[in-house]
């Protein structure tokens, strides 16, 4: 009988259910023919059946039918990929605030295509005592965020700080086997930007990077303050 071979990208046998998900969005040209071309040789064998048993007749129409599904899905998606709307380049920026350790709450904000998404701005109350640590702080947000699977994952990730802060998230990116560039926004004494670390490829973003950074740090402290002045009134 004639079945679909394997696609170097595909981890699962073709007539799958699974592979429908997994390889047809992954499938060029190429390989949408290569279902073409069996899904009617497939027709020719099937118009000799008689030569067969009838189990492996039955058989046969069950893996035509199951390609002809394929087929459909595959057109359906050739249809509808080049009308669906890209996204944006993603950027979002992460920062810590507390009083020497107490009311400890972290925020991200999020830009794309150097607009301000505040529907994607997130708020975290940090739930292991950290004392006044902001990289353990920096870890459990990005960690949590990193949870949230609904959350389209970011083009750039900024983190107000310097190099102790951008190696925090990197080291959460890599437990979580996850490839993000990191860049950090650098403050003088005025807390004023002054640098930015990172791939300097990513530097053609800078208004947005500081922008985004300057948002995160609006947002931390609004959030700060808020939760501290509820807890003073008891």
């Amino acid at each position: 009988l004639v079945s679909i071979r394997q696609d170097k990208h595909c981890k699962v046998n073709c007539k799958t259910e699974k592979c429908e998900n997994t390889c047809l969005e992954k499938y060029n040209e190429r390989n949408v023919m290569h279902v073409n071309n069996i899904f009617y040789k497939c027709q020719e064998t099937f118009s000799t059946t008689k030569e067969y048993k009838f189990e492996e007749a039955g058989e046969l129409k069950k893996q035509i039918f199951a390609l002809t599904h394929i087929h459909d899905v595959s057109l359906i998606k050739e249809d509808t990929f080049d009308a669906r709307a890209p996204h944006g380049f993603r950027i979002e920026s992460y920062d810590i605030a507390h009083m020497s350790g107490q009311n400890m709450v972290g925020v991200m904000t999020v830009m794309e295509d150097g607009e301000i998404e505040k529907s994607e701005y997130r708020k975290f109350t940090i739930k292991y005592n950290t004392g006044a640590d902001d990289t353990k702080a920096l870890k459990e947000v990005v960690t949590r965020r990193l949870g949230h699977i609904e959350w389209r994952l970011p083009d750039l990730m900024v983190v107000d700080g310097g190099v102790a802060q951008k190696r925090a998230i990197e080291s959460v990116l890599r437990e979580n086997k996850i490839k993000i560039p990191v860049v950090s926004v650098v403050k003088d004494d005025r807390h004023k930007p002054k640098k930015i670390l990172g791939d300097k490829m990513y530097l053609k973003y800078e208004k947005e990077i500081l922008l985004s950074n300057a948002e995160a740090h609006r947002y931390a402290i609004g959030f700060h303050t808020l939760l501290r002045n509820k807890k003073m009134r008891g």
